[in-house]
């Protein structure tokens, strides 16, 4: 009996031991070296001055603070940083390990911390700079010294308390019920109940005051809101979100995609598009309530659409994937579940769980801090969105009344039965639905279509047109949902066009598949197939889930498809079918606006959207209705707003030109693509906005020179060239040296395709 005893007083430093070398091998040799910098960088600007007082709101305080001061103090901070990652993660389990041994048997606790051990999303965020490992860390720290008997223990759980409120805010739930925790447990060593609430109180209080004071120093307003509920209460509320990860507008991921080097640039661009749309200088927090805002206005007009979102969140919130919004840890995680490192499914956990939190009930006193922490951080994930980030502060609740159910059924003559309704539900928890399947076709396309570009880049570099268009096209057919960022300029594609080459490397395998598919049939032109594919997946009512990409609606691409055969009565019927199917759609309700011109689809997308996005959509939806001339408007407006936003310029010279304005179309693209000439997209409107010009002032040499610019832009080369030699004939003066090095750059080209 001594020797078990003693063999369990060494768990805890065993756990510790074994978990610092299984995630030392993991950080530094399993998972690859890519690293989401977010923290380091804006550690670095903050440093040099470059960082704005308004953006220290958009990121955890302390886990900020702690970058800034070890890129501050040492000659190798990502090394040290790594470190205080890991060690972080390894003292964890230990903690978990002494709580749970409080309730349960050493043999169950043992095991609750080796499942903590092998969950992998405390894997791979312990190797991704993020404040989720030190959260979870503060986290049983302040539990295991919460449930002590004396108030030294009391005054150090309000420290961790306090710096895990300082480093993820959504655990302040928690941290309104232990006041009553300590007021009702009983325990025969209990010092006054009082003074335990006081020694708790006082560094949470003290937190409290520094956030207070660090915000109306550096935003100029103090509060305790930091890390902007407000615009991540949209992306987990929004008409495309799903509830399972961030979903951004649009425009804010398109945008983001030009700013690699600020930190979660997101955020600063939810306020630049909350500030464009009202004309104010609006504060952190009235940018917060403008997005706000706007989710509320979709839930209160759709709360059926809500209701099902809920259901969404619910059911993946106990589910055994996890829904990751780090490149590297999805990427880590899918190595981990194609490599030797065993675990134990959530969903497993999740059954015995709610197991336990049944059994638990007549210990309700006793357990009262992680019923709080269950409802609390459950709560959080309902009211946002259940990304694994976010279940990771809620593991050691579910692991709690997990173990306790686990032990009730050991201890039970009659726990067989139980075990009976827990195993279906455990399996229930590990089905995979059609939206994981389209998360994991998104993360993989992206990735694909990456390496497919950046190959066709650096062919066109070393002068292999030919290899650099089959990149291009490869790219394409891994994500058609990028369609307008994927093509270099000088790539033609021939008589098939870009979306038919990407066609032909695409062979359907899963619904996601046949969806892409449906998708680029429609781009080349083959309205007939796209039609039957697009009737097929809705025969098939297949779930589609495409976030901020594309519409997620087959019956919108299927109006498009009657668009273009000239039967607007389909077009609107289909459109008003996919707006009951996913209520709030942009792309559909800029489509019906379009089309029929009714106020209530105009005031639903401005409830929805800022305006700039807005005006985005409906000045694409005119395109596409071939409208242009009402197009001009709205497009005119987001370039106005976003003089760096390249593709709303080049759809907006695309409007004008087809609206019979070819020379103001023209000096604008002209214009565009002299700062920067890739990617190139809106092929068939541009070349006819050009040929029309050159045709109207045949004579005319600048014309025909931009004429043979843009036909070489796309690949037109032969074509480019006959243009090009008409203006040579033509050319005089300032014109001769221009006409002539492009038309060798087009022969150029010519010669790597013989």
């Amino acid at each position: 009996m001594e020797e078990r005893v003693g063999f369990t007083r060494k768990l805890p430093l065993l756990f510790f031991v074994v978990t610092l070398c299984l995630y030392s091998f993991l950080v530094f040799s399993f998972f690859p070296p890519t690293q989401f910098h977010k923290y380091v960088l804006a550690a670095r600007q903050a440093i040099e001055g470059a960082l704005p007082g308004e953006r220290f709101a958009d990121f955890s305080p302390l886990y900020l603070l702690f970058h800034i001061l070890v890129q501050k103090t040492l000659k190798q901070p990502i090394l040290f940083l790594k470190l205080a990652q890991l060690v972080w993660a390894s003292l964890s389990p230990l903690f978990l390990f002494l709580i749970l041994k409080k309730y349960v048997r050493p043999s169950v606790a043992a095991i609750g911390a080796a499942a903590l051990i092998l969950n992998p999303t405390l894997s791979v965020m312990t190797q991704a700079f993020e404040p989720e490992t030190l959260g979870l860390f503060l986290l049983l720290g302040f539990f295991y010294f919460a449930l002590r008997d004396d108030w030294p223990s009391h005054l150090l759980s309000g420290g961790f308390a306090g710096l895990a409120f300082l480093t993820r805010p959504n655990i302040l739930p928690v941290l309104l019920f232990v006041p009553v925790f300590f007021l009702v447990r009983t325990s025969p060593a209990r010092p006054r109940r009082l003074t335990s609430v006081l020694c708790f109180s006082l560094p949470v209080v003290l937190s409290f005051l520094f956030l207070l004071n660090r915000n109306e120093g550096l935003i100029g307003r103090a509060g305790i809101v930091t890390m902007n509920p407000g615009t991540v209460f949209y992306e987990g509320n929004n008409p495309l979100s799903r509830g399972t990860t961030s979903v951004y507008p649009f425009l804010i991921y398109d945008l983001a995609r030009d700013y690699a080097q600020t930190p979660d640039v997101q955020h600063a661009l939810y306020r630049r598009l909350a500030r464009l749309s009202t004309g104010k200088n609006l504060t952190v927090s009235e940018v917060n309530a403008y997005w706000r805002g706007k989710a509320v206005r979709f839930i209160r007009d759709h709360p059926g659409r809500y209701g099902r979102l809920l259901a969404t969140k619910v059911f993946h919130l106990f589910h055994s994937t996890n829904w990751h919004d780090l490149y590297n840890a999805y990427w880590n995680e899918r190595k981990l579940a194609h490599s030797f490192w065993p675990t134990i499914p959530l969903g497993i956990i999740s059954a015995l769980a709610l197991l336990g939190l049944v059994t638990q009930v007549k210990r309700w006193k006793q357990g009262l801090l992680f019923y709080a922490l269950f409802a609390g951080q459950a709560g959080v994930m309902l009211v946002f969105y259940v990304s694994a980030r976010q279940r990771l502060i809620l593991l050691p609740a579910l692991l709690f009344f997990a173990c306790a159910a686990l032990d009730f059924l050991v201890t039970r003559k009659r726990g067989g039965l139980l075990l009976a309704a827990v195993i279906p539900l455990s399996i229930v928890f590990g089905i995979p639905t059609s939206l994981m399947r389209e998360e994991d076709h998104l993360w993989q396309g992206v990735s694909a279509s990456g390496d497919h570009l950046s190959e066709a880049y650096r062919q066109r570099k070393l002068g292999d047109y030919p290899e650099a268009e089959i990149r291009s096209a490869l790219a394409l057919a891994a994500a058609p949902w990028l369609e307008d960022s994927l093509r270099p300029s000088d790539l033609g594609f021939g008589a098939a066009g870009f979306a038919g080459e990407a066609l032909k490397h695409l062979k359907p395998e899963s619904p996601s598949e046949s969806f892409d598919e449906a998708f680029l049939l429609l781009e080349a032109g083959k309205t007939g197939k796209s039609e039957a594919a697009w009737k097929a997946l809705i025969r098939k009512r297949q779930i589609s889930k495409r976030d901020y990409y594309q519409s997620s609606s087959p019956h919108y691409y299927l109006a498009l498809a009657s668009l273009r055969s000239g039967d607007r009565e389909s077009t609107r019927s289909l459109l008003i079918d996919g707006l009951r199917s996913i209520p709030g759609d942009p792309s559909i309700l800029a489509a019906l606006l379009a089309l029929t011109g009714e106020d209530r689809y105009s005031r639903e997308l401005s409830n929805y959207l800022d305006d700039t996005s807005a005006d985005l959509y409906l000045g694409k939806a005119f395109l596409l209705a071939g409208n242009p001339l009402m197009a001009v408007p709205p497009l005119s407006r987001v370039a106005e707003r976003l003089p760096d936003y390249r593709p709303a310029r080049i759809y907006l010279a695309a409007a004008k030109g087809l609206a019979g304005d070819e020379e103001e179309a023209a000096a604008l693209y002209i214009g565009l693509i002299s700062e920067r000439p890739d990617p190139v997209l809106l092929e068939e409107p541009l070349v006819r906005v050009f040929k029309t010009r050159s045709e109207k002032a045949p004579s005319d040499v600048r014309a025909l020179l931009e004429f043979g610019i843009v036909l070489r832009q796309f690949g037109r080369a032969k074509e480019a060239l006959e243009i090009l030699e008409r203006a040579k004939n033509l050319a005089a003066g300032e014109w001769t040296d221009p006409v002539a090095r492009e038309i060798q750059l087009v022969e150029r080209i010519l010669a790597a395709h013989r």
